[in-house]
């Protein structure tokens, strides 16, 4: 019997089927239409009974509706069994995507300390110590955000993005200049979070997660790991527990 995961974020719609805790298909959709086919070969394809939904969106409640019709349905939030304890001090306003995600690294990394860092639109970094307590964390602006910032709150500043090819200590055009300040603020930002962390706690595991993960993974001098999919780990997780 395999289990249906459904992240609804911001931007994209993802859907993982999963069997033996193991990501069998995933498919990525833009918009409800093209999730409501994507579902309908996962019916044809795999035997799924039980399927969780975790939504950061507020024009869901159709597809949500969709789902119901064809599997035992839970929603994501934080009233339900986990298997990490929350210590953080207002859960009701803990967003359902970093919660979902240190979950997640409780199943992969089990007993371990670790630092989960998700760049997307924000770059969140949140602790869980020993597998099981979750802490909170920190969040800032994502990269592409602060391209935009600069574009969106200057008068001449142009709209940039990520270069990774692109590593130096200054720039010698304004574009350069934009994208090094950008891109080297972040990586100092990254690597002394860790640092801090490394220090409160001594050791950790830090995972990076999240669509701008790719970002990091020659720049951070830390011994890190990448796992794109923590999320619906950590969803799966929680469906096995609540089911």
């Amino acid at each position: 019997m395999a289990n249906l995961i459904i992240d609804l974020g911001n931007t994209l719609l993802k859907a993982f089927v999963f069997e033996n805790d193991n990501i069998i298909d995933n498919r990525i959709a833009s918009d409800y239409m093209q999730l409501r086919v994507i579902i309908d070969e996962f019916k044809d394809l795999y035997e799924i009974n039980n399927c969780i939904i975790s939504s950061v969106r507020s024009d869901d409640n159709g597809f949500v509706e969709f789902i119901q019709k064809h599997f035992d349905l839970i929603i994501m939030s934080a009233s339900l069994q986990l298997p990490v304890e929350i210590l953080y001090k207002t859960p009701h306003t803990l967003g359902l995507d970093r919660l979902a995600a240190v979950c997640g690294a409780s199943s992969i990394f089990p007993d371990q300390s670790v630092l989960v860092i998700d760049a997307g639109t924000a770059i969140t970094y949140d602790f869980l110590e020993s597998g099981k307590f979750y802490h909170g964390g920190t969040i800032s602006p994502g990269i592409n955000t602060r391209f935009k910032a600069l574009h969106n709150f200057t008068g001449k500043l142009p709209l940039l993005s990520i270069n990774k090819d692109l590593n130096n200590v200054l720039g010698t055009t304004t574009d350069e200049a934009i994208i090094l300040g950008v891109q080297n603020g972040i990586i100092h930002e990254v690597n002394g979070i860790i640092t801090a962390f490394v220090e409160k706690f001594g050791k950790i595991t830090v995972v990076f997660t999240g669509g701008d993960s790719f970002f990091f993974d020659y720049l951070i001098k830390s011994c890190i790991f990448a796992e794109p999919n923590l999320t619906a780990f950590g969803l799966n997780k929680i469906l096995k527990i609540n089911v």
